[in-house]
């Protein structure tokens, strides 16, 4: 079944090159028979409408990240020849993020899902996911959910042809700035130096000459800006507790003219060890953050991976966020 709804999208992707979105569904003749898991025992079965996904993306290597909202505080598993491949619990309000931990391997893949709700009541989901990884493992994987129950319905989740979303940074080294522009400056990353204790900063800053760092009541340390970046060594003398990181832009007066503050707690530097933390800005996403940071969007799952705690849903992250990247 799988190969057959898998070679009729190829031919669709390939004939065509549609560009498709999330929410664009696809019509694809009935197949003849529906290839199902191995049979579990459950107590009720409802309608397809008991899990909402938001997210499904599996990288070309075969990494999986699926979100989405289901019950509260419901137990969600993906089920894979009958095993359970992953499992996590969804929070208070229903939204849950989970990410195998092995990749998916080459060749067909059908997922089906098991939510155990609070009272102990397990579903098996109508809707299923059929994956395609190709043997070239930069070629984009063929996603698509379908119904197990009527065969009608089947939506392209991701596909060869679907078009890249091209993202740019809002100033390139090779571009001047207007002179009008208000005086700014964000904190952009903090990596952990182990060897010489010190929390190395990188920002970005619109206008000024200097930039001064410091954590909270703690000595100032200086960076000169190059290219609208900077980048200052302050000494780890971070405690257990809630502190601030403070960057300061200033003008040849010797004038402060913006600021920028991160909360940070010295556990967070602790579990990152020596990777980078990455702040998040208003207007990011993770797969803006990946594509910018670890060179390719696709790698967005590698962080999800990392701060499965932090990120209830990966389409909603929000301004001052901290993820630890991977090396």
């Amino acid at each position: 079944m799988i190969g057959i709804i898998i070679a009729i999208i190829a031919i669709i992707v390939a004939i065509y090159q549609p560009n498709f979105d999330d929410d664009k569904n696809v019509s694809v003749p009935v197949v003849n028979e529906i290839v199902e898991a191995k049979p579990l025992k459950i107590e009720k079965k409802t309608d397809r409408e008991i899990i909402n996904f938001s997210t499904i993306r599996v990288s070309p290597e075969g990494g999986l990240v699926v979100a989405g909202k289901v019950y509260p505080n419901s137990l969600v598993e993906i089920i894979l020849k009958g095993d359970v491949i992953a499992k996590t619990t969804s929070d208070k309000v229903g939204e849950f993020v989970i990410v195998p931990e092995q990749a998916l391997t080459i060749g067909e893949h059908l997922l089906s899902f098991r939510v155990t709700s609070n009272d102990k009541k397990a579903i098996i989901t109508e809707q299923v996911i059929a994956v395609k990884v190709n043997k070239n493992n930069t070629d984009t994987p063929i996603v698509a959910i379908i119904n197990s129950k009527d065969r009608i319905g089947t939506k392209l989740i991701q596909a060869p042809g679907l078009q890249k979303k091209s993202v740019k940074n809002n100033v390139t080294k090779s571009q001047k700035l207007p002179s009008n522009l208000k005086p700014e400056i964000s904190i952009l990353t903090l990596t952990n130096d182990n060897n010489l204790k010190q929390i190395v900063l990188t920002g970005y800053s619109i206008g000024g000459v200097q930039v001064e760092a410091r954590i909270a009541g703690k000595e100032i340390f200086f960076g000169k800006i190059v290219d609208n970046e900077w980048s200052i060594s302050v000494p780890n003398q971070l405690i257990s507790g809630k502190q601030k990181v403070i960057a300061d832009l200033v003008n040849k007066k010797g004038k402060v003219i913006a600021t920028d503050v991160i909360n940070l707690l010295g556990n967070v530097i602790k579990v990152a060890e020596d990777k980078t933390i990455v702040v998040v800005q208003k207007g990011d996403a993770l797969w803006k953050i990946a594509y910018q940071r670890l060179g390719g969007g696709d790698k967005y799952f590698d962080i999800i991976k990392l701060n499965q705690q932090k990120i209830n849903n990966p389409n909603l992250i929000y301004p001052k966020q901290l993820f630890i990247l991977p090396k």
